[in-house]
C-alpha cells in the first residue's frame, strides 16, 4: 500500500473518531440537560406543593380565628352529674351537696339533671325533694330550668383523674393534719366513685415494714365524697 493512501486512511479514521466523539459528547449534554430541566421542575413542584400547603393551613387558622371556635371537653352523663352537684354546692347559699344526680338524656342530644334527695314526710312516706333542674350540654353548659338563669358547670367543678385525685387526697390530709403521706393508691368502684388510701411504709421494733394507714377517701371525680374512717362528707378539692 502506497505512502499517499495510508494517510488518506488515516484522514479518514480521524474525521469518523471526530464525528462520534462529537456525537456521544452531544448526547451526554442532552441527557445532562434533560435531568437538570427534570430535577428543577421537581423541585419547582415541590415548592409549589409546600407552599399551597402553606397556605392552606394559614387559611385554616385564620377561619378558625375569625369563627372563634375552640375544641370543647365533652363530658360523660356520670361525669355531668358529679358536676351539677359541685356546681350547686358552690353556688347556692347554704353549700349543700346534694345526694343525688338522676340524669336522663333528651331526644335532641341535651340532658336534664335532677338534683334532688330521698326524704321522709310526717306520714312515713318516702319522695324525692328536688333542689335543682339543669338542663345541659355535653359541654356542661346550659340552663337552670327553675331559675330560668344560664349555667356553666365548668366553672366552678372540674373532672380528675384518679392520680389527680391520689395528688389531691394527699394534699388534702396535709392541710388536715400537718403531714404529707408519702404513698396513696386507689381503688375504682362500681358506682364511678374512687376509694383512696393514704399511707406509709413503717419499721416495726424487730426492724420488719409494714404499711401505716393515714387515711381512707372515698370520692367521685369531682374531688368530694366521704372520709371512711371518720365517716364524714370530705372535699379534697384544693
Amino acid at each position: 500500500m502506497s505512502t499517499k493512501r495510508l494517510f488518506i486512511l488515516a484522514a479518514v479514521l480521524i474525521i469518523c473518531c471526530s464525528g462520534f466523539s462529537a456525537q456521544a459528547a452531544e448526547s451526554k449534554s442532552g441527557a445532562q440537560a434533560a435531568q437538570a430541566a427534570e430535577s428543577n421542575t421537581d423541585a419547582q413542584a415541590a415548592q409549589a406543593s409546600e407552599s399551597n400547603t402553606d397556605a392552606q393551613a394559614s387559611e385554616t387558622g385564620a377561619k378558625q380565628k375569625k369563627s372563634g371556635k375552640t375544641q370543647l371537653t365533652v363530658y360523660t352523663p356520670q361525669q355531668l352529674c358529679c358536676m351539677a352537684k359541685y356546681y350547686y354546692k358552690k353556688t347556692s347559699k347554704d353549700g349543700y351537696y346534694p345526694p343525688e344526680a338522676y340524669c336522663q338524656e333528651e331526644q335532641d342530644g341535651t340532658y336534664t339533671i335532677d338534683l334532688r334527695e330521698r326524704v321522709k314526710d310526717k306520714n312515713g312516706d318516702f319522695h324525692y325533694a328536688t333542689y335543682a333542674w339543669y338542663s345541659l350540654e355535653n359541654n356542661g353548659k346550659g340552663e337552670d330550668t327553675i331559675l330560668g338563669s344560664s349555667v356553666d358547670l365548668t366553672k366552678y367543678s372540674k373532672v380528675y383523674t384518679p392520680e389527680q385525685l391520689c395528688r389531691l387526697a394527699q394534699d388534702y390530709y396535709y392541710r388536715m393534719y400537718d403531714f404529707y403521706p408519702p404513698s396513696a393508691t386507689y381503688t375504682a368502684n362500681a358506682d364511678g366513685t374512687y376509694t383512696i388510701c393514704l399511707f406509709e411504709v413503717v419499721k416495726d421494733d424487730g426492724r420488719c415494714e409494714h404499711s401505716s394507714t393515714c387515711g381512707w377517701y372515698t370520692v367521685d371525680v369531682c374531688g368530694v365524697g366521704q372520709d371512711d374512717i371518720m365517716l364524714q362528707a370530705v372535699d379534697i378539692n384544693p
